[in-house]
């Protein structure tokens, strides 16, 4: 075979790679000329390769379709390694022309021979072989186009992680021997130098401070480059959100020489600063709570170290609140984060009336991009007036909250999961001076029904427990509460739960939810969801299970920028005389 025909083979195969259009055309007979056990799957393959094309009305038509056909059956079987086919179109005349192919794959070649040849300077043998035993094809194996090919990919990978930042393989060569099926195969690799790091460029003119950009480098000035340092560096300053472009490479040019003879180049570092200001809007609408607004302003690069300030609004008929919250991300190290806020907020529900004033500090540690824990204080100043009468408080803290994300996406996951916990022990003085803890978890999990997300189960549980205080001796916002649209839709705000004498909703110490949704999506950006939430709130620390009440209903999704816009009408299942027959709710985001 000569190299310009297995070339050619090499070439044509990746026609055979794209999406085939249609399925088994009827106008094409494909006819086996030889009893050779070949795999079945090889001809259907085959049959499902070709287009739909009409019964040909002339001659010239089924020639052309055979033709065809059979150019389109040569791609494929080279894609699987059938270099040598012997291939026949012709067309059978009679009442109709008939395009047929007469196919005999021939033999499948296999490697030979993987050899490593270098264009000017040469690895160490070491490196060679550790080098040949990763790539993904071996002496033996089934010669397959794509395959051999990728293997340039893998080599000039590997040299690269080595520290040959400009390695690149220059020329493949492959000798087929027909008789043998089998191909030799030698990849030219020009490696260039071996590099190590040199200083960090940084723009002139950013806002940022140039030490907090270089206190985020994964690497020392001097170490062996490596494609993963330094997009391990770009990823660490996109992930701040203070720019929109962040990209960071080798210069074009080496800077010098190190004692050991490699090649330095400067960190080249490219960024492009995100408008400093923004300002956000949004509005919520629910049967059981009214409306709601929220304004939301951010100020990026606070003090020129990557940090936020964002102040928001929320301003609705139950509740309103002012929050500051200053965000300084990597303050103690990369992924270690001070998060520091401050709240006023006013609540008029029907289980109480609170005033409360509060200030936080955490520390935020992201050990993975999907595992992350928070640990901190918090003080508050509170006024409130329930059934237990009026009193004025003041609550000291401790949590950890720890939350690790296994979705697909953080707006409108499809499939995966995601684990929350979080405990508070707190010390309460004022009216009753107390001490309790108080606990919650959340899991939630997404399964596709269909392969391409059309159709996706969802379903969570939530269990909350408050040990070491009575219901009476608890801050209001201490107890757990359910019922609306963020918890058992179908039920009004609070409506789940122990209740007064005056029939109030007083809270409880423990808290079960469940909820199961079955989401559509018919349209690129339109969903329609069916779901059952069920939840329970008892007096005593231990969720009560027999106190399920049970919401369900429908609801629509618009996928926006931001999340879903989500539309829900639901009802109660076991309607008590305080329920009304239907809850409607408007919101941005999935409900779970």
């Amino acid at each position: 075979m000569s190299v310009r025909a297995l070339a050619s083979a090499f070439a044509l195969s990746f026609v055979a790679l794209l999406p085939a259009s249609v399925a088994q055309a009827d106008a094409v007979d494909i006819r086996r000329t030889t009893e050779s056990n070949y795999p079945d799957d090889l001809w259907s393959a085959l049959r499902n390769a070709l287009p739909d094309e009409r019964t040909p009305e002339t001659l010239f038509d089924a020639r052309r379709q055979a033709e065809r056909a059979s150019g389109i059956i040569n791609n494929i079987l080279n894609s699987r390694g059938y270099y040598a086919p012997e291939i026949t179109a012709l067309v059978e005349t009679g009442t109709v022309n008939s395009p047929v192919i007469e196919v005999n794959p021939g033999p499948r070649f296999r490697i030979a021979g993987l050899n490593l040849a270098f264009a000017g300077r040469s690895a160490e043998e070491d490196e060679i072989q550790e080098a040949m035993s990763e790539i993904g094809v071996s002496e033996g194996d089934i010669a397959i186009p794509a395959e051999i090919i990728d293997v340039e990919r893998q080599l000039s990978q590997f040299f690269q992680n080595e520290g040959y930042a400009f390695a690149d393989v220059s020329n493949r060569r492959v000798r087929g021997d027909r008789e043998a099926a089998t191909l030799n195969i030698t990849y030219t690799l020009d490696l260039g130098d071996r590099v190590r790091l040199g200083e960090t460029v940084l723009p002139e003119d950013s806002e940022t401070d140039a030490e907090y950009i270089l206190e985020l480098q994964p690497f020392e000035q001097g170490e062996i480059y490596a494609p993963s340092k330094l997009s391990s560096y770009a990823a660490r300053l996109n992930e701040l959100r203070t720019f929109r472009i962040a990209n960071v490479r080798l210069s074009d040019e080496p800077t010098g020489e190190s004692p050991e003879g490699d090649a330095i180049h400067d960190v080249v570092v490219t960024l492009t600063e995100r408008e400093r200001n923004t300002v956000a809007v949004g509005a919520s609408i629910a049967t059981d709570v009214g409306v709601g607004f929220s304004l939301d302003y951010t100020r990026r690069n606070f003090t020129g170290r990557g940090d936020t300030l964002t102040a928001e609004l929320d301003f609705a008929q139950l509740e309103q609140e002012i929050e500051v919250e200053w965000r300084r991300p990597n303050e103690l190290g990369y992924g270690r984060n001070i998060v520091l806020s401050t709240s006023l907020s006013n609540e008029e529900t029907d289980g109480f009336d609170r005033q409360q004033f509060g200030v936080s500090a955490a520390l935020e540690v992201s050990q993975s991009p999907d595992f992350t824990f928070t640990f901190g204080a918090t003080a508050s100043l509170i006024h409130e007036e329930d059934d237990f009468g009026e009193r004025d408080l003041q609550l000291l803290g401790l949590f950890l909250a720890v939350r690790l994300d296994r979705s697909n996406d953080f707006l409108n996951p499809t499939r995966g999961w995601r684990l929350d916990g979080r405990i508070d022990p707190n010390v309460s003085f004022g009216g009753e001076e107390s001490q309790f803890i108080r606990a919650e978890t959340q899991a939630r999990a997404y399964w596709p029904v269909l392969g391409d997300d059309d159709l996706v189960l969802a379903g969570r549980v939530k269990v909350g427990t408050v040990y070491g205080a009575d219901i009476d001796a608890l801050p209001s916002d201490s107890r757990f509460y359910s019922g609306g649209g963020g918890s058992v839709r179908g039920y009004g705000y609070q409506a789940i739960g122990p209740r007064s004498a005056d029939d109030d909703p007083i809270g409880g110490r423990a808290l079960l939810e469940t909820s199961v949704e079955a989401r559509w999506q018919v349209r690129p950006q339109i969903g329609i969801v069916g779901f059952v939430d069920g939840g329970s709130v008892s007096r005593t620390e231990v969720p009560n299970f027999s106190e399920l009440r049970f919401g369900a209903g429908v609801g629509m999704r618009y996928l926006t920028p931001a999340g879903p816009l989500r539309i829900d009408i639901a009802t109660p299942l076991d309607r008590s005389e305080f329920d009304d027959p239907v809850q409607v709710y408007i919101a941005l985001g999935q409900a779970f």
